[in-house]
């Protein structure tokens, strides 16, 4: 049996922020701390539960209608990385995926939740699929949206990305602007015209503040810095391959375009693929309602409808 795992609400000395729309964004806000500051999380609904992991620059409000769709039947959870959305951003600590993915690993455990559907974006990938390694077990199905867990060796086109995304100059704008939440958000959307109005503003403005930004330039730079842990993964990967798995591709994601989606496609015996033409890199986001379904046929064992 799980537990809600309460160790703070907003409201009990942290209200919301003034820029978050609470008519998109309903829920009660729970923290759990680590050793170096509080984790903001949600906590939805009663059932099985599904874990959301979000990827940079996002937080647990892109998974929302996902959220308010799926927790009359599922536990929905999402919980927001450290320097990200409304956790803590601790300034003087170094973001390390590695050591992030361990804060999520200690939530799940302490959180009690057993045989947990995982549903992972971006960054979230290499994130959440860390937990699906070391505890197959308990983990019953993969939902996996644009995403990757490999190294760059070999791929000179994602190497040369790396290595420019970690340089002085865009760590500079990083730093001066938050140029990732700014522009690559908007730059990686191909339905703006299905784009909630906020939705940028949302992305932006966890990072209005320039002492905000540690974590968010530390998962930008790690891109390339981290490429011998998340290439570790794949290493790893025959833990997961029989789990069932939906795979939910937006097919003009500029950052992860269809050939990493071809990678995926040789991993997994029970997969799932669903390509979502004209949506770019954020499926969720693009097209929520399609996604929603195809989450829910998938949960229910059904066969998706076209």
């Amino acid at each position: 049996m799980s537990e809600r795992g309460d160790e703070g609400r907003a409201g009990e000395g942290a209200p919301p922020p003034e820029w978050l729309d609470r008519r998109e964004f309903p829920f009660p806000s729970r923290w759990w701390q680590t050793e170096v500051g509080r984790m903001h999380y949600i906590d939805e609904g009663e059932g099985p539960p599904i874990v959301f992991v979000h990827g940079v620059p996002a937080w647990s409000f892109n998974v929302r209608v996902l959220v308010r769709g799926l927790s009359s039947r599922y536990r929905c959870v999402a919980a927001d990385h450290l320097g990200f959305g409304l956790s803590d951003k601790p300034t003087g600590w170094h973001y390390d995926p590695a050591a992030l993915a361990t804060h999520l690993e200690a939530w799940i455990v302490g959180l009690g939740l057993g045989k947990v559907t995982l549903v992972v974006h971006d960054w979230g990938g290499p994130l959440g699929l860390a937990y699906a390694l070391r505890h197959p077990e308990n983990v019953a199905r993969l939902v996996l949206m644009n995403s990757w867990m490999w190294s760059s060796e070999g791929d000179l086109r994602a190497r040369l990305m790396a290595r420019f995304l970690a340089s002085p100059p865009y760590m500079a704008l990083e730093d001066r602007i938050a140029v990732t939440a700014r522009l690559f958000t908007r730059l990686a959307v191909a339905r703006r015209d299905q784009i909630h109005p906020g939705l940028f503003a949302h992305f932006g403005a966890p990072f209005r503040r320039r002492e905000d930004r540690a974590g968010l330039r530390a998962l930008v730079r790690a891109i390339h810095g981290s490429d011998k842990w998340v290439g570790s993964l794949w290493k790893e990967r025959e833990q997961i391959r029989d789990l069932p798995t939906l795979i939910l591709w937006g097919m003009k994601d500029p950052a992860f375009p269809p050939r990493y989606l071809a990678r995926w496609e040789t991993l997994f015996t029970r997969a799932r693929i669903e390509r979502l033409v004209g949506v770019g890199h954020y499926p969720h986001e693009e097209a929520p309602e399609e996604v929603l379904r195809m989450i829910e046929a998938f949960l229910a064992g059904e066969e998706p409808t076209s």
